[in-house]
């Protein structure tokens, strides 16, 4: 889906959506039922929940531990995120400008399915309202354990639910020490990562040892005019025989090329994804016609690329956390975008059926056991998004509001002999031009590639 189509369909939507909204106004609904609209967004207020929010929250010591913590995590996921945004924005020094325009488009960044072509409805629906109900509820408890009033509850709305809110009493936050208000910001974007982390645990040390590769050599690209593309050879397909010898892997596959000789007739067993199963006969061209390089000359050429990605990316599926954090975010959190750009994601049909079901979760059909993976993994997904985007250092998210308490602290300690409202002023000042650079940095790559469209295209 090129930008034009995913705007022109986000537009559509988006007409639909205030339609909709203007006929349930005339109605006189929004009334009956506690909604407000606020600009595009539909707001809906409840008291109900309440109660329920202070009987989570009764362990206080364990809640109290977890704010504390949370208010550390909150700041190491902070300067990572502000790291990883200059890394990003360093390299982006580095692709030539017309290549810029290909960068991904707003819609890319917008978390909503349908406009962002990586999201799947029915898994984003699921996760995105786990993420919310969780980052919110937490706000909650602390709320409860600092003494401040919750005077509503309530879900915002924009085509689809995008957030739900604890309401606070704004004067009693505000009053509250910083302390209290922190573990209230730091509580959301924290729980937001412990479930993300336990959807880690749950796809990679529970669900996927049941996973094992099948056999086969995965063809990664077919050389045009070779001998494969004469037969009709194409990418992601399994070759599992050559000549009655097996192939099992990458490694046997280069193996069992390498003793074949040029104008040898071999006979090649290969398979889909999907399922279609092939045996073909082909003569195999001289390599050093392909190469170029004395020492290939003689050899068998059949003019397929060879791959190990799916092994590979089973192993980063299996062991997550020996990865850096950097190549984490690359390939675990990056596997959509990858499915995106590249054709190919280790979660998605028809990939998963390169895979054998083995162990504990054999007895489960296939399509059952990946729509497992797959709910636990967008969980994941989500959360981590929603976690790491509301740490960042920008008033109105939780980040600024944190980064902020913990300014006026420190500026508290160090000048204590300045007036109140001279130490407010200077930490309004350095808020600002925080997040105004946070923003700027979050917001470059979509700059750099429109401007690229319109100085390029």
């Amino acid at each position: 889906m090129n930008d034009i189509t995913g705007w022109l369909i986000a537009i559509v939507i988006i007409s639909l959506y205030f339609a909709i909204l203007l006929f349930l106004k005339k109605r006189d609904l929004f009334e009956r039922y506690n909604l407000s609209f606020y600009g595009p967004l539909l707001m809906w207020k409840t008291k109900k929940g309440k109660e329920f929010i202070r009987k989570i929250a009764k362990p206080k010591k364990f809640w109290n531990g977890f704010a504390m913590i949370g208010i550390v995590i909150s700041f190491i996921a902070m300067f990572f995120m502000l790291w990883l945004l200059v890394e990003n924005l360093s390299l982006l020094q580095h692709v030539p400008k017309k290549e810029l325009q290909n960068l991904p488009g707003i819609n890319m960044v917008i978390a909503l399915p349908v406009i962002n072509p990586i999201l799947p409805v029915g898994y984003t629906i699921v996760g995105l309202a786990i993420a919310i109900v969780v980052h919110e509820f937490s706000h909650g408890i602390q709320c409860v354990l600092g003494k401040i009033k919750i005077k509503n509850l309530g879900i915002i709305a924009f085509i689809v639910p995008i957030g739900a809110f604890v309401e606070p009493d704004e004067d009693e936050l505000k009053n509250a020490d910083s302390k209290r208000r922190m573990k209230v910001f730091a509580a959301g974007p924290t729980m937001n990562l412990f479930v993300s982390f336990l959807c880690v645990i749950m796809v990679s040390f529970v669900l996927f040892p049941s996973v094992q590769p099948s056999d086969g050599a995965v063809v990664f690209y077919v050389i045009e005019d070779s001998p494969a593309h004469e037969i009709g050879m194409k990418s992601w397909q399994v070759i599992t025989e050559i000549d009655g010898r097996e192939i099992k892997d990458y490694n046997d596959f280069y193996s069992v090329m390498h003793n074949t000789t040029a104008g040898e007739n071999i006979s090649i067993s290969y398979h889909s994804l999907d399922g279609k199963y092939y045996t073909k006969y082909v003569v195999l061209a001289d390599k050093y016609n392909f190469t170029n390089e004395s020492k290939d000359a003689g050899i068998g050429f059949l003019g397929v690329g060879i791959t190990d990605v799916l092994e590979r990316d089973l192993e980063l599926f299996k062991n997550p956390f020996e990865e850096s954090p950097k190549d984490f975010l690359i390939r675990y959190y990056g596997a959509p975008f990858m499915g995106f750009f590249v054709g190919y994601s280790p979660l998605k049909e028809p990939f998963t059926s390169y895979y054998k079901i083995e162990g504990v979760f054999s007895f489960l059909p296939s399509e059952v056991f990946w729509s497992i993976v797959n709910t636990f993994y967008w969980i994941f997904w989500l959360n981590f998004a929603v976690g790491l985007f509301n740490v960042l250092p920008i008033i109105p998210f939780d980040g600024g509001y944190i980064l902020q308490d913990g300014v006026k602290e420190g500026i508290k300690r160090l000048t204590r002999k300045i007036t109140e409202e001279r130490r407010e002023k200077i930490v309004k000042v350095i808020m600002t031009a925080i997040s105004i650079m946070t923003l700027f940095l979050v917001l470059a790559p979509l700059i750099l590639k429109y401007l690229a469209m319109l100085l390029f295209s």
